[in-house]
C-alpha cells in the first residue's frame, strides 16, 4: 500500500493496481472564496489524477467539491455512505454522476486491491472510512467525531490501526456570533482542538497520528482575520511534543507528502512562517477574490424566492418546535451594492415577510450575510454551509444565542431530510438507523450530562485508556 496527502481533506490510496481518492477538493476555493487549501496543492496535481474510485464522506463543500469532481470526471465510480436521507445521492445525480454506490454502515467492500468499510455517525450524517490493503490499516476519521459505542465498534472490527487521520480545527459557526451584551467575548480555544485530536488518537492507538481535514486558510477579506483561529497541524505536533506524547507518533503532512510500505514517509519541509506564506497566497489570489467581490456587489437578494423557500421550511416544522421561537422573530439581512434587503422569519406565527432594511438595528436577533450567499443557501439547500464559511454574522444577546442555534438546527434538519417528520417513518430511514443503533445510547448519555448541567466532554465517551494515556488533564 501507499498513500499521499493531496490537500485539506483529500487522501489518495493505492494498492494492487487500484486507486481511491477520498474527499477531493483541489480546484480553487470553497464556501464563496472563504476557504483555501493550505499549504496549496501543486498546480499540476489535479491534472495527473485518474482514480478508480472516489469516496465522499459527507455533504460539506470542502469534502463534496463540485468543481474538483467535474475536473476528475463525472464518469468515475463514486462511493458514498448510505445515509438515512437521499440528499448526497440526489446532489450527485443532479451533477451528472451516474455511477454512484452507497456503502452500508459497517459492511466491508472489496475494491480490487483495497478493502474499505464506511462507518457513519451523527444526526446530520458524517462518516469515516477504514481502508485496508497489504496488512496496513488506515482509519480516515476525517471530520467525524466518533466516540462511545460507534467508536468501540470500529476498534473491535479493526483492532490494529496503523494510521489515524482526523480533523483538528474549527469548522463551526461559534466564531461568527456577535453578542450585543458582550461584544468582546472570546469564543474558541485552539488547545481544545489539539487535546480532542490527541484523546481520539489515544483511544484508537494507531502507530501514526496524522492531523488531517483542517489544512486550510482564509483569504477572503471578511474572513482573513480568522487565520489567527486556525489550529494548524504544527500546533497539534507541538501539543504532542510539549506533553511528551510519543505513542502514537504525530506526523503532520502537507499536499504531496506520501507514505509507502517500502520507503516509509516522504515529507517536504514544513512551512515555517505561516503568516507570510498566507499573505503571499492571498496576493496571488487577489484577482479571483476581486471578481467574487464584484459579483456579490452586483447581486441583490431574490426576496420572493428566499421568502418562499423559508416559508416551506416553516410549514414543514412541527408546531410544538415552532413554539420555542415565541416572541423571537429572526431577521435575515442580505447585503449588496444594489441595496440591503431584510426578511423577517417568525416561526411561532408561521410567517415570513420582507421588512425595511433600514430598521434592521431594531431587531435583537439577526443574521447578516451577502445577498448572493443567502440566495445560494436557498437555491442549493445548503444553509449548513453558511456558518462553516464564516462569511456570516449572527447578532444577538448571549441569552438569545440558543434561539439562533436552534434555528440553524431546524434549517439543517430540513436539508438532511429529518423534517418534515414524515421522513423519519421512511423504510430507508429506519433501516439505516437499525444498523447504527449504537449511537442511541451515546446520545442518551450526552443528553443526560446536559440535563445534569455537566456539559459536554468528549473524554467521558472515550475508552478509559485514552485518559490514562494522556493524563487526566489531557
Amino acid at each position: 500500500m501507499k498513500f499521499r496527502i493531496l490537500g485539506h481533506a483529500s487522501l489518495e490510496v493505492e494498492a494492487g493496481g487500484t486507486s481511491l481518492i477520498c474527499d477531493p477538493w483541489l480546484a480553487g476555493s470553497a464556501y464563496w472564496r472563504s476557504w483555501w487549501n493550505f499549504p496549496p496543492p501543486p498546480e499540476d496535481l489535479l491534472d495527473g489524477l485518474a482514480p478508480d474510485f472516489i469516496y465522499l464522506s459527507h455533504l460539506h463543500w470542502d469534502h463534496f467539491h463540485g468543481p474538483t469532481l467535474r475536473r476528475l470526471g463525472l464518469d468515475r465510480t463514486i462511493l458514498v455512505p448510505r445515509t438515512p436521507d437521499r440528499r448526497i445521492i440526489d446532489d450527485l445525480r443532479k451533477m451528472g454522476c451516474n455511477d454512484v454506490r452507497e456503502l452500508d454502515h459497517g459492511v466491508g467492500v472489496e475494491l480490487g486491491g483495497l478493502r474499505v468499510t464506511s462507518y457513519q455517525i451523527g444526526p446530520f450524517t458524517d462518516s469515516a472510512l477504514v481502508i485496508e490493503a497489504d496488512g496496513t490499516v488506515i482509519l480516515n476519521a476525517n471530520d467525524a467525531k466518533f466516540m462511545g459505542g460507534p467508536l468501540r465498534q470500529i476498534l473491535r472490527r479493526h483492532p490494529r490501526i496503523d494510521f489515524a487521520l482526523r480533523s483538528h480545527s474549527s469548522a463551526n459557526s461559534r466564531l461568527c456570533y456577535r453578542f450585543t451584551d458582550a461584544p468582546d467575548e472570546s469564543f474558541d480555544d485552539l488547545t481544545a482542538y489539539s487535546r480532542e485530536f490527541a484523546r481520539f488518537c489515544a483511544a484508537v492507538r494507531p502507530r501514526y497520528a496524522i492531523p488531517f481535514a483542517s489544512n486550510h486558510c482564509f483569504l477572503h477579506e471578511e474572513t482573513y482575520a480568522f487565520n489567527d483561529t486556525v489550529n494548524f497541524s504544527a500546533n497539534v505536533a507541538a501539543y504532542f511534543a510539549k506533553r511528551g506524547i510519543t505513542e502514537p507518533t504525530c506526523v503532520p503532512m502537507s499536499p504531496g507528502d506520501r507514505w509507502d510500505s517500502e520507503g516509509g514517509f516522504q515529507l517536504a519541509p514544513a512551512v515555517t512562517d505561516l503568516q507570510a506564506a498566507i499573505e503571499r497566497y492571498r496576493s496571488a489570489k487577489l484577482p479571483t477574490l476581486e471578481r467574487q467581490k464584484e459579483k456579490e456587489a452586483a447581486t441583490g437578494l431574490t426576496t420572493r424566492f428566499v421568502i418562499r423557500h423559508l416559508q416551506d421550511i416553516i410549514d414543514g416544522t412541527p408546531r410544538l418546535l415552532r413554539q420555542r421561537f415565541r416572541d423571537k422573530p429572526i431577521l435575515i439581512v442580505g447585503h449588496s451594492a444594489k441595496g440591503d434587503r431584510a426578511i423577517a422569519v417568525d416561526l411561532s406565527a408561521g410567517r415570513v415577510t420582507e421588512v425595511p432594511a433600514e430598521e434592521a438595528e431594531r431587531w435583537p436577533i439577526r443574521i447578516h450575510s451577502s445577498a448572493l450567499i443567502i440566495n445560494d443557501c436557498c437555491a442549493t439547500r445548503n444553509w449548513n454551509s453558511l456558518g462553516i464559511s464564516k462569511r456570516v454574522r449572527f447578532v444577538c444577546s448571549r441569552r438569545d444565542a440558543s434561539i439562533l442555534r436552534l434555528f440553524n438546527y431546524v434549517l439543517n434538519a430540513h436539508e438532511y431530510e429529518l423534517l418534515p417528520i414524515r421522513h423519519v417513518l421512511d423504510r430507508r430511514f429506519i433501516g439505516v438507523w437499525l444498523r447504527r443503533w449504537r449511537e442511541i445510547p451515546l446520545y442518551v448519555h450526552i443528553l443526560t450530562n446536559f440535563a445534569l448541567r455537566r456539559g459536554f466532554d468528549m473524554g467521558r465517551h472515550l475508552p478509559r485508556s485514552a485518559s490514562a494515556a494522556l493524563g487526566q488533564g489531557g
